[in-house]
């Protein structure tokens, strides 16, 4: 078994959570989680706990560039998938046997958010979706913000949700477009 991350061969099993066995690379600490011991585990974890918010990025040095990682099972290339939810990293899933690669502290970072018994939801195109929609909106607040100032467009934000809320939101947005308001 190659290590997807070193390319080295020197793997240890351990329990990575009581009934989760995984394979660890001694020399970078990735972890290999084979799709039937996740599995199995999962059965006897119980349900999913309620996912935890996250403010803010955790401290974590992600390259801009990686060659693609292989399989240590079957040696197929592992596809990335986005994370989200404020985590800057990806997740590596074999799509033949549906191992995942995790790197050195991905899994403690994902069980800090209680993201770790959702694997499985992460690899779904919902997921990956709702991911990209959630990184436009990012990138159009900061291009807002910067257009607008923070102030005002926090100003912006909040009568937006007002009229958002309010009865007669179309009126207010009519009288908001009308070149020709009335004047009181």
């Amino acid at each position: 078994m190659n290590c997807p991350g070193c390319k080295k061969t020197d793997f240890e099993i351990a329990e990575l959570e009581p009934d989760l066995l995984v394979d660890v690379c001694k020399n970078c600490h990735g972890k290999w989680i084979a799709h039937i011991n996740y599995e199995r585990w999962l059965e006897h974890h119980g349900d999913a706990l309620p996912e935890i918010p996250g403010e803010s990025d955790p401290a974590m040095t992600i390259p801009e560039f990686e060659l693609a990682k292989l399989c240590p099972g079957c040696r197929r290339i592992l596809i990335k998938y986005k994370v989200g939810r404020n985590l800057p990293f990806k997740i590596d899933r074999c799509s033949n046997c549906a191992g995942v690669w995790l790197e050195e502290n991905e899994w403690e970072i994902l069980k800090s958010r209680n993201l770790h018994d959702e694997l499985n939801k992460i690899f779904t195109d919902h997921w990956q979706e709702e991911v990209d929609r959630e990184h436009t909106r990012n990138v159009l607040k900061t291009m807002y913000r910067e257009k607008f100032g923070v102030d005002d467009f926090e100003k912006i934000c909040e009568f937006k949700e007002w009229v958002d809320k309010h009865e007669k939101r179309n009126e207010i947005s009519a009288y908001i477009r009308d070149k020709n308001p009335l004047q009181f």
